[in-house]
């Protein structure tokens, strides 16, 4: 019997090859589910499916599940750690009743939204990682427009998605032809690099993604959704320095912005800064920028769906103090760029303490970070600095 029973022994059973496809459908099965439901349990089981999502997810990471035969599987490295970021900002975002919309539609949109981002982060191949990251920027501009007051904002996030994806899609198609090489090459890693940054509302772009209509669920969503899977093809792109480039943008737009920008809107402009962080984590490559993207991207996807006006942080506010987050991927990330652009250490050290407005009424209430935090941030940055080198 124990020879017999000795190969079964041998595959573990998160290794199954079911795991994978399970994790990545069982968002759009619950788009089916929550549709079915009444109204007065929709909530209820959104935070169910949601948080078995989530489960499945963890599983697939700690497995390092592959799906056979497709481009779909766990990112290698710390990397692999941003497969579950959508749906736990999913999760977070069920978890409140005022961040659950109130129409069910809305509602089911937002589980596609996060499957599709979790899909497009476990893609590998770069043209049907575009496509798929396309994908799911078309459906955040979807659930925008069908929430109530947003439809103006779901518009401009539509264009803005559609522009973006048709300068990735031929630019992965470039990276991925067998005979591209020299100029055309390198024009293909721009094109994807650019068009990417385009749909994760990086550079430029990031004021009308991050600013525009009110703060509802699905905006509040919306940054946490495109943004992951995009870093996740950026940090293994060709072209580094434009990802930096594009970070280092949209760290002094976000920055910039906070300083004139109503109070109620500074929460997601502080995500917004969290986002060019990670983008210039991803730029700089390495072990510390990894980890820094990971920490980053973490901080927003449990900060991204309570970034909306009248809503407190509440048990987040203690994220931004040193060691915790976003304090410690902002210091990974100005580690990993000591390596790879130290010139650009400075300014986004700057731009980081620009972007960042003081506390309202004593309370962290719509800013990630107040001037006393910025303070010990950049003290702890030039301790933990002085100790690496």
């Amino acid at each position: 019997m124990a020879a017999v029973s000795s190969p079964m022994l041998s595959l573990p059973v998160l290794s199954l090859p079911v795991l994978m496809p399970l994790a990545l459908c069982w968002p759009f099965l619950s788009m089916g589910v929550l549709a079915a439901c009444s109204p007065a349990s929709a909530r209820a089981a959104a935070i169910g499916l949601s948080g078995i999502g989530l489960v499945l997810a963890v599983l697939a990471v700690a497995a390092r599940s592959v799906w056979p035969a497709t481009p779909f599987a766990v990112p290698s490295g710390p990397l692999g750690l941003l497969l579950p970021l959508p749906l736990v900002a999913l999760f977070v975002a069920s978890l409140s009743a005022d961040a659950a919309p109130g129409r069910r539609g809305t509602r089911v949109l937002t589980h596609g939204l996060a499957g599709g981002a979790v899909a497009a982060t476990a893609c590998a191949d770069p043209l049907s990682g575009a496509v798929a990251i396309g994908g799911v920027a078309m459906l955040v501009a979807l659930a925008t427009a069908v929430t109530r007051g947003a439809a103006r904002a779901g518009w401009d996030l539509f264009r803005l998605s559609l522009s973006g994806t048709l300068l990735a899609v031929p630019g992965a198609a470039l990276l991925a032809a067998s005979d591209a090489a020299g100029r055309l090459e390198g024009l293909g890693g721009l094109l994807l690099t650019l068009g990417l940054g385009t749909v994760a509302g990086l550079g430029p772009a990031a004021p009308v993604v991050l600013a525009a209509g009110d703060a509802v669920a699905p905006m509040a969503l919306a940054p946490v959704m495109t943004a992951v899977p995009v870093l996740r093809h950026l940090a293994e792109g060709p072209d580094r320095m434009g990802v930096m480039a594009l970070g280092l943008v949209t760290v002094w737009l976000m920055a910039l912005s906070i300083r004139v920008a109503p109070a109620g809107r500074r929460g997601r402009l502080s995500v917004g800064l969290m986002i060019g962080l990670g983008a210039m984590a991803a730029g700089a490559g390495g072990g510390a920028g990894q980890a820094g993207l990971v920490a980053l991207m973490l901080s927003v996807a449990l900060m991204g769906p309570l970034a909306r006006q009248d809503v407190a942080f509440g048990w987040a506010a203690p994220l931004v103090h040193a060691p915790f987050l976003p304090f410690g991927g902002f210091v990974l990330t100005l580690v990993a760029l000591c390596d790879a652009a130290p010139l650009l250490v400075l300014p986004v050290a700057v731009g980081v303490a620009v972007g960042s407005p003081g506390a309202v009424g004593g309370a962290f209430r719509t800013g990630w970070l107040g001037r006393g935090v910025a303070a010990l941030l950049l003290a702890g940055l030039v301790v933990v600095l002085w100790g690496w080198r």
